[in-house]
């Protein structure tokens, strides 16, 4: 997630994809220049002169960074380009979602990423493994699951139980307003599904 991120504010950093320096595009622009360059020339014909300056400002930025990020932002910038539209737009959104997010919010989010970034490979590996089998599950596979699931809480110590909801509470206690908010709305209908299952 991380290194899309990383991509991704490379990509607006640089006004999107592949330019070289702006003023050296539209000083000597080459007939067997790339596609990616001749759209860039382009895009830099069309723009104002606001635009053109805010390009330039983050250019220079581009070029103070010290060489190692440099190369690993091409490296990012370049599997950027070889990822098919539909993924590309995927990833557009879910960056503008995660620009919207909370501060607190994205914050969890990095330190959920940097944990699974710690984990040993061959964890991540199966992890990845389990989740791709578990999507690949039919709706009545996965309720069965969630059955099953239920099933062993019911024999985990009330110790253990208390625990777990302590827990649980201090989490939400954690979350912003608006989280809980959607947390209470997505769960709602626990405690009457729980009651109905009992009777």
């Amino acid at each position: 997630m991380k290194r899309i991120i990383g991509c991704l504010t490379l990509l607006f950093a640089l006004g999107l994809s592949g330019l070289a320096s702006p003023a050296l595009a539209q000083s000597s622009p080459r007939q067997d220049s790339a596609p990616h360059e001749r759209e860039a020339l382009e895009r830099w014909q069309r723009m104002t002169p606001q635009e053109k300056q805010e390009l330039r400002e983050r250019f220079q930025r581009w070029k103070n960074l010290p060489p190692a990020k440099r190369e690993d932002l091409n490296r990012n910038l370049e599997t950027w380009r070889k990822l098919p539209a539909d993924e590309k737009a995927t990833i557009r959104r879910n960056f503008e979602r995660w620009r919207d997010l909370p501060a607190d919010q994205r914050e969890r989010l990095q330190e959920r990423w940097q944990r699974w970034r710690d984990l040993p490979p061959e964890r991540r590996e199966e992890l990845r493994r389990r989740m791709e089998k578990f999507r690949d599950l039919s709706s009545e596979e996965k309720q069965q699951l969630g059955e099953k699931a239920r099933e062993r809480l019911k024999h985990i110590s009330p110790e253990s139980m208390r625990e777990r909801r302590e827990r649980l509470r201090e989490k939400f206690e954690r979350l912003s307003p608006g989280e809980k908010a959607k947390m209470r709305e997505r769960f709602k209908d626990r405690p009457q599904k729980r009651q109905k299952d009992n009777d």
